[in-house]
């Protein structure tokens, strides 16, 4: 029986490639399943091979498209289905792009529109009559904001499966 030792270079699960994208992302211009494509600024190596050149593009989808409402600001998931390498070909590739506040962008909680006025009565020593005034939100909340992302901002593909190079 043959004996063979042979070892194919990867990029293992949870590998984070830097990206950036060319044109602003916004959700107030993109749906779910809009195709978004991601630039490679650096070359990425894994031993004596390029796994990712640069110049290479990801190219992904809108997965999760949440509109602005009263409280809550507009939110974004992309995942990325496949790399267009340089020299032309493209191969597939399962991943999600991370954000500089994690993998969703944005779905933050928006300012209170107004303020109660309360008071928590204390007791003073020397005077009968205290008390503290706190304002707390009156429960009424601003529209929420449309989200965006230039290619000014921090992104990075994460792998959900191992990229094996050829």
């Amino acid at each position: 029986m043959p004996f063979c030792h042979s070892y194919q270079p990867y990029l293992p699960k949870g590998t984070l490639i830097k990206v950036y994208t060319k044109i602003p992302l916004s959700t107030g211009n993109l749906e779910e399943g809009s195709k978004v494509y991601f630039i490679v600024p650096n070359d990425v190596w894994v031993l004596e091979k390029k796994a990712v050149e640069r110049g290479d593009i990801f190219k992904g989808e809108v997965s999760f498209l949440k509109m602005p409402a009263k409280g809550v600001n507009a939110a974004m998931q992309i995942t990325i289905t496949e790399i267009i390498k340089k020299e032309g070909y493209v191969e597939p590739l399962r991943g999600k792009i991370i954000f500089p506040s994690g993998d969703t962008l944005g779905g933050t909680l928006t300012n209170p529109a107004s303020y109660n006025k309360t008071f928590h009565p204390r007791k003073v020593y020397g005077n009968i009559w205290g008390a503290a005034a706190q304002y707390v939100p009156s429960g009424d909340w601003e529209f929420g904001q449309h989200v965006e992302v230039t290619s000014k901002d921090n992104l990075f593909v994460e792998l959900k499966d191992n990229y094996y190079i050829y």
